[in-house]
């Protein structure tokens, strides 16, 4: 249950808490004063370990002015790496905007010699829905990263960033059908699948030859120039495994990295994901750290976090209360129970909850950069200071203590629904899109 005083959050938690961290003689939380950079799998690109995310600007930042302030933030600090997608940004007006808006910034920057394009890597994406794939007027329709799509995809891309190559260039989402955001088992024929898809692969049929059809897509654009490395994007084990022994068969060169969803809430990327992209020399790129801001602990309401969230950026304007019909799984009642515990680890340690989230994931051996999530200047600097962390072996084996008990609780195996409501739960169960009394 929850309780507090005004000022913190108090939790039952049934994992007991190192004395050593408490009396400071060992387990101590240690701070670096800089980001790092480090190299990108098999690629030649020393990318700083904070990847700038843009997916909200454009919707929930609506001012370009304030995403310039962000870019400008992280880059201060030593980020030279950014992340974006032809589909963002996301929940509402989608497409095209987020690409847009930093080509602007690109720009700009450049042509006042504050930066050089070879001094940024930047990542985006196409997507089988064709969300901000399509012309002016064009009606989107989903295809299967057919050639003369992902050409027109990505030369649109550099044309709205004004960059005049791409760095990374991933595949959003596979075209086949397979579950898709927040279902952990596999289903055949588009079942628990959140999008349309083209490409069904029959049972026993294995598949090969979509896979190969899309690698020499992206061969296509390797050969033009247009892109330095490719990579994949919320896949499993068996579509790594195929594209990687597609690219050997056809002599083209594996992706580098994958970009799945990853947090102290959902860590099944650590599961036979994460074999498969370390068998064949994929490096993660982990999104949703922080749950869509529930790991932030802002979602407690009358709590410091929701207090000190708040004063920045109003609750009611956040993504699980604005839109919280947009990616639910984050806040499930089960997600916020974990939550709960994460959250009292953190105070523990004397760091904040997103903090812990964040350098948590940068910690773990499946991942090489992490994507930042943020709507204002005052998250990016904290997100850079998640990156300056370095987290005691005390603390890690807590955190893997707490997932013993909610294991990946921001996903379900069959029924979303029956996860939304939690009804094993009882009465007092909340989602991160209900407010949550705490007293004062």
């Amino acid at each position: 249950g929850a309780s507090g005083d005004g000022r913190h959050l108090s939790f039952t938690i049934p994992v007991a808490m190192p004395d050593t961290a408490q009396n400071g003689t060992s387990g101590k939380v240690t701070k670096r004063d800089s980001i790092k950079k480090v190299k990108f799998g098999t690629s030649d690109m020393m990318v700083s370990e904070l990847c700038i995310g843009t997916m909200t600007w454009g919707s929930f930042v609506g001012c370009e002015e304030d995403v310039f302030a962000q870019l400008d933030a992280a880059i201060a600090h030593g980020a030279n790496f950014i992340d974006n997608a032809e589909m963002y940004p996301v929940a509402f007006n989608y497409g095209k905007t987020s690409e847009a808006w930093l080509g602007k910034w690109l720009n700009s920057r450049v042509s006042t010699g504050k930066l050089k394009r070879p001094d940024i890597y930047l990542a985006t994406k196409c997507n089988p829905l064709m969300i901000g794939g399509t012309a002016e007027g064009e009606t989107p329709k989903p295809h299967g990263y057919e050639t003369d799509i992902l050409e027109r995809s990505c030369r649109a891309s550099i044309e709205r960033m004004q960059c005049d190559y791409i760095d990374l260039y991933q595949l959003h989402w596979p075209s086949r059908d397979v579950p898709v955001f927040g279902c952990l088992s596999f289903y055949p024929d588009g079942h628990n699948r959140a999008a349309a898809f083209t490409d069904k692969i029959a049972a026993g049929e294995g598949g090969m030859s979509v896979f190969e059809r899309q690698v020499l897509s992206v061969k296509r654009l390797l050969d033009l120039g247009l892109i330095k490395y490719w990579g994949l994007s919320n896949e499993n084990a068996y579509g790594i495994t195929m594209f990687c022994l597609a690219c050997d068969k056809l002599g083209v060169p594996r992706p580098i990295s994958c970009q799945n969803d990853f947090s102290l809430l959902n860590r099944s990327y650590e599961l036979d994901t994460w074999e498969a992209a370390y068998r064949f020399g994929l490096v993660g790129l982990p999104y949703g750290v922080l749950a869509g801001g529930v790991l932030s602990g802002k979602y407690f309401d009358g709590s410091k976090w929701a207090r000190e969230a708040d004063a920045d950026r109003p609750i009611q304007e956040c993504r699980h209360r604005r839109n919280p019909e947009f990616q639910p799984r984050y806040g499930m009642p089960v997600a916020m129970q974990a939550t709960a515990e994460y959250v009292k680890l953190a105070e523990h340690y004397g760091i904040s909850p997103m903090q812990l989230a964040v350098a948590w994931a940068l910690h773990r051996p499946c991942n090489t950069a992490i994507i930042s999530g943020t709507c204002t200047v005052k998250q990016m600097e904290e997100y850079v200071s998640a990156f300056k962390l370095d987290l005691p072996t005390e603390l890690l084996d807590e955190v893997d203590k707490i997932h013993e008990q909610f294991r990946s609780p921001s996903m379900w195996l069959h029924n979303k629904e029956v996860c939304q409501k939690a009804e094993w739960l009882g009465p007092d169960k909340r989602s991160a899109s209900e407010p949550i009394a705490v007293k004062d």
